[in-house]
């Protein structure tokens, strides 16, 4: 079987040796997420008083995840897998089903964009909406783990306007189908910070939260 690499969660379940398993232990659900787009902008101003603004710092997702109360055995899936990565530095991915859009799915992307560029061409734009947060899926290209907001629908073009700009070029020449998904978007993230902690109250049930940062190394 095929190394667990999202955070455990009712959809994502993880067995005892790691892996991705059906029949595994689900993880707990959220009870919240909030995401925090990230972009650090400087502000000049000239004698006169006008304003000169530039981006100083590429974008980046933060997101809190907070939990019920949670039993021992929920906790120590979570915990034991954010433990294991913390120790090794390792990246992974969290699954955000709140942020999701299921009526949208998945869609193909139609045309090839260079980096740099806010606009995306799909096959259709139904059940889209501003707002939407998206993943893409290149088969040449592993390395595009980037996620996106939805800013602007053109539905006769099929076009959408995204923020942040596009972080790698998508090739439609290349093998294999590109898409966007809508559904069940996935962030690729770190665990923020040397701390990991929790308490623990007189009923055995555990207090939990989790930061994350987006991370595309």
């Amino acid at each position: 079987m095929a190394i667990q690499n999202t955070l455990p969660d009712p959809n994502n379940k993880i067995n005892a040796a790691g892996e991705i398993d059906s029949s595994g232990n689900a993880g707990p659900g959220f009870s919240a997420v909030t995401v925090t787009s990230k972009q650090p902008i400087s502000i000049n101003r000239s004698n006169s008083g006008l304003a000169f603004r530039n981006v100083s710092k590429y974008q980046m997702f933060s997101v809190n995840i907070s939990y019920n109360k949670l039993t021992k055995e929920e906790f120590n899936v979570v915990y034991s897998f954010l433990l294991e990565k913390q120790a090794s530095l390792e990246a992974f991915f969290v699954q955000l089903p709140q942020y999701g859009n299921s009526s949208a799915g998945t869609k193909n992307i139609s045309a090839s964009a260079s980096a740099g560029v806010n606009q995306l061409a799909l096959n259709n734009v139904t059940d889209i909406v501003p707002g939407d947060l998206f993943s893409v899926t290149v088969p040449t290209d592993d390395t595009h783990v980037k996620v996106y907001k939805v800013t602007k629908i053109n539905s006769t073009s099929s076009v959408i306007t995204i923020t942040p700009q596009l972080q790698r070029p998508i090739n439609t020449a290349s093998s294999g189908v590109e898409t966007a998904n809508f559904g069940v978007p996935k962030m690729r993230v770190t665990y923020t910070g040397s701390d990991i902690q929790y308490s623990v109250d007189a009923s055995g049930l555990y207090s939990f939260s989790v930061k994350l940062e987006e991370t595309l190394s």
